[in-house]
């Protein structure tokens, strides 16, 4: 496979940014230091700039303001306290992890004089004290005044700039927040259409601007992009979210895990970056912007590196049987092995993570022979994959896909029977726009294929053989998934005819008389409604979330701990979410969890969105427990962390995790509608 063939460009310099002089100050580690607890309403939520090289006062001072801050000035009531700066430099969430006894310098409340602030590891505590000797080498603690990064701003403040060298994409320009370091719109790759993507390599004396993210890559209109057409092919970036920049491109044993996420869209839409919307669960809000995958919160919080990525999308990424989506996905980690450690992270713990399609994305990458994935990841977690939705396809299947939009395009006949490189052809000279409005138009499903290479069979498959990544995996769903996807033609309040009449979406007539015949488990005419929708389109909802998502998830992750990855698969319900502009407004997720409503926990965005705000005491405890739980996964392979209210066990079938208002719960969570679906309906992960 070539995918991986370096390919070298003459860049010009495209951004200048603060460097740091050796005439004032030695190159230097920079971590931020904080005490973001992600409750908005916490007056004293505050960071700082720990400068890990020793320098004098006066070089302190200069440092400081090369980075248009000046000495942190220690004020407890107001600030951090002095617990808070031992904890945050102690931690190992952080990157400072001091481990020795240390002073830095600082500045006394109200004044500009040098002072020294002691930090005592083993104690945990710090204090300050004054300095006599102006002259000694010392460590630093600088303000940050960079505001929180907000979504709903017509530009984000970039004006606190810095330079990062990495190995194979040159010197790169980021900007920093209240609690990160941010690198949007890394360009790691480029491909021609229908193409293998090629890694872009870049001289390491070369700077380039990290300071906006890159272009959507070309789809059809979609609430996903704001409804409008997007028809950019030089579309491969990435960015960064970090607390730490390193000086060093090597691994540092301070480094911090790494999460790599994958955005949703069905494979056909969406992107890694903001979006524009107007609408919410509340109903029209106005013109506004969301990024529901901002990292400031998460990366500050959950002591990890967040890397975000575009990859090709639609038949610009599936078409002709390439599977080139995930040959730029594959690409996009060989990126975190390659340079992730100048920005504080650590290549050898990567957490795949990804919502919808997203986490259909990761099924694929763990059903990737292991020869092309080895040492890219350590951990994966799947929210909301449909894994009989979007399934394996054969080669000649895929073909057929391709074929179907030959002739939409025009480029084969209505009567031609198999697809042909002449179609290939005609079709990647067309427009962008054409291509994507004719697969938005045909609802094409594109998948993964199973090529005899990259990939060697499908998810069941390579479960029962093993031959797969076998790394610690969470399988999640929400509540009700698919009263997301209940069509605008079914009005809420439906009767009992809305679930008879609705059954051959997905069920053939030998599937409906068994459902039919299963009252007892959908029991959609005696079913009671709630908050203005029938029972009927409840039932209809929660059987096609079973059928599609939840119990097929549930039957991955337990042939895992039942096979070749014993003790290592976990499965989860959330019970409980917060609505994303990505799912705006359905009536039929009226006080139901819905498709992506988890993403505001995941990633504690919905106060930079400036949504749900205030957020309630619970509500802010609910996001701290779900990163703490993915966070732990990249960690230490296991959701399980020292204090965790809940002990979570590998799944067995009956004994999924539920995550509800009221906290954590372990139970057999519709178990007998599982052993239905599983034993009447049929599972099929695969399509010849």
């Amino acid at each position: 496979m070539s995918f991986r063939k370096p390919l070298l460009l003459a860049w010009g310099l495209v951004a200048s940014s603060l460097t740091i002089s050796a005439q004032t100050y030695p190159n230097t580690d920079v971590v931020i230091i904080s005490n973001n607890d992600l409750d908005p309403q916490n007056s004293r939520r505050n960071s700082a700039l720990y400068l890990a090289s020793t320098v004098t006062c006066s070089q302190a001072k200069a440092a400081c303001a090369l980075l248009q801050e000046s000495l942190f000035s220690v004020s407890p009531d107001t600030s951090l306290s002095y617990d808070e700066l031992a904890g945050a430099l102690i931690s190992e969430r952080h990157g400072a992890t001091l481990s020795d006894p240390q002073a830095l310098w600082v500045a006394l409340d109200g004044a500009d004089d040098c002072q020294t602030l002691a930090v005592d590891p083993a104690a945990g505590t710090s204090h300050l004290q004054p300095s006599s000797d102006l002259g000694q080498q010392l460590s630093v603690l600088c303000t940050n005044s960079a505001p929180l990064a907000r979504s709903n701003v017509t530009a984000y403040d970039t004006s606190r700039q810095i330079n990062v060298s990495t190995n194979t994409s040159g010197i790169l320009t980021g900007f920093r927040d209240k609690f990160s370091f941010r690198f949007p719109g890394i360009k790691f790759a480029q491909a021609a259409r229908f193409q293998d993507p090629v890694v872009l390599q870049v001289p390491s004396s070369v700077q380039r601007s990290a300071l906006s993210f890159g272009q959507m890559c070309a789809q059809p209109p979609n609430v996903d992009n704001g409804m409008i057409l997007r028809t950019s092919e030089d579309c491969l970036f990435l960015n960064v979210y970090t607390p730490i920049v390193r000086t060093s491109k090597q691994p540092d044993s301070r480094n911090l895990p790494v999460m790599f996420y994958i955005h949703e869209g069905g494979l056909n839409t969406g992107d890694s970056g903001p979006f524009p919307y107007n609408m919410t669960t509340s109903g029209f809000v106005g013109d506004s912007i969301a990024n529901v995958y901002d990292g400031t919160n998460l990366v500050s919080y959950g002591g990890v590196v967040l890397v975000t990525i575009n990859y090709r999308l639609n038949a610009f990424g599936w078409f002709n049987a390439s599977n080139a989506a995930l040959k730029d996905t594959l690409l996009a980690l060989h990126w975190v092995q390659d340079n992730i450690a100048a920005f504080g992270g650590d290549p050898s713990r990567v957490l795949l993570f990804g919502q919808s399609s997203g986490g259909i994305m990761i099924r694929y990458l763990l059903s990737t022979n292991p020869k092309y994935t080895q040492g890219l990841f350590s951990a994966a977690i799947m929210e909301s994959d449909g894994p009989v939705i979007n399934q394996f396809f054969s080669r000649d299947f895929a073909l057929d896909t391709s074929l179907r939009l030959a002739q939409e395009l025009s480029c084969a006949s209505t009567t031609d029977p198999t697809f042909t490189d002449e179609m290939a052809l005609c079709v990647g000279q067309l427009p962008a726009e054409e291509i994507a409005l004719a697969q938005g138009a045909l609802g094409i499903t594109w998948d993964a294929v199973i090529d005899g290479d990259l990939i060697l069979a499908d998810i069941q498959t390579s479960i029962l053989d093993g031959v797969y990544a076998r790394v610690p995996t969470i399988w999640t769903n929400n509540q009700c998934e698919w009263c997301f996807f209940v069509p605008p033609t079914i009005p809420p309040d439906s009767g009992p005819s809305a679930f008879t009449d609705n059954l051959d979406l997905a069920f053939n007539s030998t599937q409906i008389q068994r459902v039919l015949a299963a009252k007892s488990l959908y029991p959609y005419d005696t079913a009671p409604s709630e908050d203005g929708i029938s029972g009927a389109v409840l039932q209809l909802a929660q059987l096609y979330t079973d059928y599609l998502i939840h119990c097929p998830s549930a039957y991955l992750a337990a042939l895992e701990s039942a096979t070749t990855n014993p003790g290592n698969a976990y499965k989860v319900v959330f019970d409980t979410g917060l609505g994303s502009p990505l799912t705006p407004n359905p009536a039929t997720c009226v006080g139901q969890v819905c498709h992506a409503d988890e993403l505001y926990w995941v990633f504690a965005t919905a106060e930079t969105d400036g949504l749900y705000q205030p957020l309630s005491t619970d509500q802010v405890a609910r996001m701290r427990e779900v990163i703490d739980r993915w966070t732990s996964l990249v960690r230490s392979g296991s959701p399980n962390y020292d204090g965790a209210p809940l002990e979570w066990p590998a799944f067995t079938g009956d004994n999924e995790i539920i995550i509800g208002d009221g906290g954590e719960s372990i139970v057999a969570y519709r178990q007998a509608q599982c052993d239905f679906v599983d034993n009447e309906l049929g599972l099929v992960f695969a399509k010849v």
